[in-house]
């Protein structure tokens, strides 16, 4: 505690034009007066692909902000001041400290006590000033660096630091991790004397090395395992394989369409619902998936694998996208009692105008949920979201186009009713309902549906929150699509389902959970008719559900 705030009062001191009191501003990339709109954030895949100086400055900036030591807060430092990578990654979880004078701990008894909120309302406007923070000092770095290229480089330098923004991994479009995550070492473009030398470096998108003081518990509790850098896939497993094993495991394409297109409200597309998996809960996914664990699956210790900007620039991407085209329903309006955080005891209502601690803007304003609501003015954006230049209802129109190129599918089985001639055409789908208590099962852990001994469906409970109701509509299309189920009557299926369908609880290390002592798991089978678009700017139609309790028995099943 000691050395962090000496370091927090030597950066302070050395920057001129910083205000010793206040945190550091969350304010978004700053983008010149004239300048006619703002950069994209563009997909990981793309960027690698592309290549040049952005690729160079990427690269070169995440891995100066990693080797910025605690002693060493003026690594690429900028007028504004800069905050040194580890310092940025706590945020999320452990240790649990104070970050940057933003206010005491106020967590309560065992409660969470990291800064980030899980399973709750605020889940997605929290994360997104996290990455906007990360954005600014990826770019502050970027232009450091760009500006030490020779002259006959440094305009396309220059200009790519200026365009450059935090890439996201869009896992719902492509389920296999991004293949700039894979190498030990990139080569990159350094400045050398009038030229330029391709030089191998250590991979910043591999790993992350964690500081020897912070492993060892210098700032607080971190890890019991004592790893010292993040891991993922240990051997056995390898990867990308076993990761992408993973991912091929679960449905997150179709995932992501039924939540864009059947979610009813904010909570039911974003926290929890019902009908469709949430994007918490997809995001959830990707956590066990992308690393076969380890510290990404953990909220305490998740943010410093260098996958976990990537995914949530993309959760902020998806997130952006629904308020396009519900903006009637782009955060959540109510007010609810919260869990723990480091800044919140457990209990305090929340609400769209509570601080979103501890992220500040300017003169220590509080940022809140309606002031993060709108990505404008923040200095980034997405395809399909060039704000400065199209209309809300051009935007939600180009959204749908891409939604649907993107992530639509050609599930559910023919209706009986079929449609006329020219008529939109009708498909029937079938539905998993889970609902859980998570303070009745060991954390993390899966939750699986199966039909017939084939995996048909599975929701990741993580450690955070300890508890609450989680629900999900687990879609069952691909399995009764690959059986003789798709052919038979609504009455038949259902009764094939009901004989079929079991559950079991896999924990972190492959065991499993007792059921019956889960007195809180309820699956009931939905099935609905859905009407397809009839045309790429338009989305399915829901009809009435028809809902079945699949009972006890079903739980009792041993797979």
């Amino acid at each position: 505690m000691l050395l962090e705030a000496a370091v927090a009062v030597l950066a302070l001191a050395t920057a001129p034009f910083a205000v010793a009191q206040d945190p550091y501003p969350v304010t978004g990339v700053p983008v010149g007066s004239g300048v006619d709109g703002v950069p994209l954030r563009q997909n990981i895949n793309d960027l690698q692909a592309a290549g040049g100086p952005a690729w160079d400055l990427y690269i070169r900036a995440l891995s100066a902000m990693q080797a910025a030591k605690e002693t060493d807060p003026l690594s690429y430092f900028q007028i504004e001041g800069t905050v040194p990578m580890r310092r940025l990654l706590r945020i999320h979880g452990r240790p649990f400290i104070e970050w940057d004078g933003a206010g005491s701990q106020q967590s309560t008894g065992s409660g969470w006590a990291g800064y980030c909120p899980h399973g709750e309302a605020l889940f997605v406007s929290w994360h997104r000033p996290y990455v906007m923070l990360f954005e600014q000092l990826l770019v502050s770095n970027a232009k450091q660096i760009a500006s030490t290229y020779p002259g006959q480089y440094q305009q396309q330098y220059a200009a790519a630091a200026e365009s450059l923004r935090a890439p996201f991994w869009d896992w719902a479009a492509d389920s296999t991790v991004p293949a700039a995550t894979v190498p030990a070492t990139v080569q990159v473009n350094f400045p050398n004397g009038q030229g330029l030398e391709g030089r191998s470096i250590p991979n910043p998108l591999y790993t992350y090395t964690i500081p020897p003081a912070v492993l060892t518990g210098e700032f607080g509790p971190f890890d019991a395992q004592m790893r010292s850098q993040t891991v993922r896939c240990p051997s056995p497993q390898t990867y990308p394989a076993s990761a992408n094993g993973n991912l091929a495991s679960r449905p997150y394409k179709q995932w992501m369409y039924d939540a864009f297109t059947r979610a009813s409200n904010f909570s039911d597309f974003a926290v929890t619902s019902n009908s469709v998996v949430s994007l918490e809960l997809i995001h959830n996914g990707i956590h066990w998936d992308a690393a076969c664990g380890q510290q990404f699956v953990s909220p305490d210790l998740s943010a410093f694998d260098p996958l976990f900007m990537l995914h949530h620039a993309n959760v902020d991407r998806i997130w952006a996208y629904w308020q396009a085209i519900r903006p009637d329903q782009d955060i959540f309006q109510y007010s609810y009692p919260g869990l723990s955080r480091f800044a919140t005891p457990e209990g305090t209502m929340i609400s769209p105008s509570s601080p979103l601690p501890p992220f500040f803007a300017p003169q220590r304003v509080p940022l809140t949920t309606e002031s993060v609501r709108s990505i404008k003015g923040f200095g980034y954006s997405y395809t399909g979201l060039e704000y400065w230049a199209k209309s809300a209802d051009q935007m939600k129109q180009d959204v749908t186009l891409l939604i649907n190129s993107l992530y639509s599918s050609s599930t559910g089985s023919p209706s009986k009713r079929s449609a006329p001639r020219g008529e939109p055409v009708q498909v029937r789908r079938y539905f998993a309902r889970v609902r859980l208590d998570r303070a009745e099962v060991e954390k993390p852990c899966q939750v699986n549906i199966y039909l017939d001994g084939k995996q048909a469906g599975s929701l990741v409970v993580m450690n955070q929150p300890a508890q609450g109701i989680m629900r999900a509509g687990l879609t069952l299309d691909e399995v009764i699509q690959a059986s003789d189920m798709h052919t038979m009557s609504v009455d038949e299926t259902v009764d094939a389902i009901k004989a079929a369908l079991a559950v079991k609880i896999i924990k972190a290390d492959g065991s499993t959970i007792d059921i019956t002592k889960v007195p809180s798991l309820r699956v009931d089978l939905e099935h609905v008719v859905v009407t397809k678009p009839a045309a790429n700017d338009q989305f399915p139609k829901f009809g009435t559900s028809s809902l079945l309790a699949l009972g006890d028995s079903i739980l009792r099943k041993i797979i």
